[in-house]
């Protein structure tokens, strides 16, 4: 899957902008994969996405990512963290965070196609916002995954 493409297209920006933002998401699942599963599991991303480097460093360029965003949360404030978490970073990329629902599903279906499908269901078990979107679950354009939070949190 051309993640970089799929950004690009469904979100109408270019390709710098579509690798930095990737390289964000993609550090924000990271930082989580490494705290709340472990080091392996975020070295086995590393492996599999040898890109994800080069987009991490291209998404420092518009500005300072903010670091350690999950390893300042705990306990029922990280879930919130996430998506406060994704809001931030579409709004540095100057995204409407309407965008937000059409990032997790194809973040997830790219995972999906570089990682082994158990540290899949690692990742949707900390991050189950990348759920949402994604098919199946609650009815179509149903209130759950990602859109339906950010809706309550931005009160839309």
């Amino acid at each position: 899957m051309d993640l970089i493409g799929q950004l690009s297209q469904q979100l109408g920006v270019n390709g710098t902008q579509a690798q930095g933002l990737a390289g964000s998401l993609l550090k924000l699942v990271q930082g989580t994969v490494q705290e709340k599963v472990g080091p392996d599991a975020a070295r086995q991303m590393d492996q599999a996405i040898p890109e994800m480097q080069g987009w991490q460093q291209q998404a420092e360029a518009p500005a300072a990512d903010g670091g350690g965003l999950m390893g300042a949360l705990g306990g029922a404030a990280a879930h919130a963290g996430e998506i406060a978490g994704v809001v931030a970073i579409l709004q540095r990329f100057n995204l409407d965070t309407s965008k937000a629902t059409l990032v997790a599903p194809l973040l997830l279906n790219f995972l999906k196609s570089r990682l082994d499908p158990g540290l899949v269901g690692k990742i949707l078990a900390v991050m189950p916002l990348l759920a949402g979107g994604a098919g199946g679950g609650s009815g179509p354009q149903g209130g759950g995954g990602l859109g339906g939070m950010l809706g309550g949190i931005l009160g839309k």
